[in-house]
C-alpha cells in the first residue's frame, strides 16, 4: 500500500486509525441545514470526541462577540442556541454575566457607535479549536496530516485598530487561494503554500462575515 494511501486512512489529527469523520469548522457555529460543501477530514473516536467542550465553548462566545450588536446575521442566528446553552451551564453563565464590561465601539473608519459589552472569551480554547481546524483544512486540501513537530502560529485580528487591515494584506499579497463555505456568511478562507517545504502554509480564516466578524491569521512550520 502505498504511504498516501494508508495516510488516508488515518486519523487527520494524530496517528489512530480513522474510523470516524470530523467537521471543519465545527459543525455547531453554522445554523442548519449545514452546507452541502462543509469540509470533513478522517477522524479517530478519541480525537473526534474528545472537543465537544471545546466546540461548545468556542461557538458560545464566537457568536456572542459577533452577533450581539447586529454585525452578523448569521451568528444572531445562532444565538438562541448559544443562551439556551448558556442558561444550563451555571458556571458559565456566572463567568459571562461576571466578566462583562462596558467598552466604547468604533467602526475601522473611527465612527463612534456608542458603548457596548465586552464578553469574557477563553483564550486557551479559541487557540485549540483554531489550531485544529488549521491542521483539518491541511489534511483535507494537502492530504497529509501535520506531525506532532509542526508549529502553528496564530494571530487574532483586532478590527478596533485601525491598522488591521495591514496585517491582512501582508498574506493577500501571496496571492491565496480562496475557498467558501456555504454562501460564505459563517466561514471563508483563505490559503497558501512553499513550494520549497511542505510543512509551510498559511490560512486567513474568517467567521462570521460582518462589522464583528473574527479574523485569525494562522502559519504553519516545522520546529527547528
Amino acid at each position: 500500500m502505498r504511504s498516501d494511501q494508508k495516510d488516508r486512512k488515518k486519523c487527520a489529527y494524530c496517528d489512530n486509525l480513522a474510523t470516524t469523520v470530523d467537521h471543519v469548522p465545527p459543525s455547531n457555529i453554522f445554523t442548519p441545514p449545514l452546507p452541502d460543501n462543509l469540509i470533513t477530514v478522517p477522524a479517530c473516536e478519541a480525537c473526534n470526541n474528545g472537543w465537544s467542550a471545546d466546540d461548545e465553548v468556542f461557538r458560545n462566545e464566537l457568536s456572542i462577540m459577533a452577533g450581539s450588536f447586529g454585525g452578523s446575521a448569521n451568528a444572531a442566528e445562532r444565538l438562541k442556541t448559544t443562551m439556551r446553552a448558556i442558561r444550563r451551564n451555571k458556571r458559565f453563565l456566572k463567568d459571562f454575566v461576571c466578566g462583562g464590561r462596558p467598552v466604547e465601539r468604533l467602526l475601522p473608519s473611527g465612527i463612534y457607535l456608542g458603548w457596548g459589552v465586552a464578553v469574557p472569551v477563553t483564550p486557551d480554547v479559541h487557540e485549540r479549536v483554531i489550531r485544529r481546524i488549521v491542521r483539518g483544512l491541511f489534511r483535507h486540501h494537502f492530504y497529509v496530516s501535520l506531525g506532532a513537530d509542526v508549529e502553528i502560529s496564530l494571530t487574532f485580528i483586532d478590527k478596533t485598530k485601525s491598522t488591521w487591515q495591514k496585517s491582512r494584506a501582508v498574506f493577500c499579497n501571496l496571492q491565496p487561494k480562496y475557498v467558501q463555505v456555504g454562501d460564505g456568511e459563517t466561514f471563508h478562507y483563505y490559503y497558501g503554500s512553499a513550494s520549497d517545504d511542505p510543512t509551510f502554509s498559511f490560512w486567513i480564516l474568517v467567521f462570521f462575515r460582518g462589522a464583528a466578524e473574527r479574523i485569525v491569521l494562522a502559519c504553519t512550520r516545522q520546529c527547528v
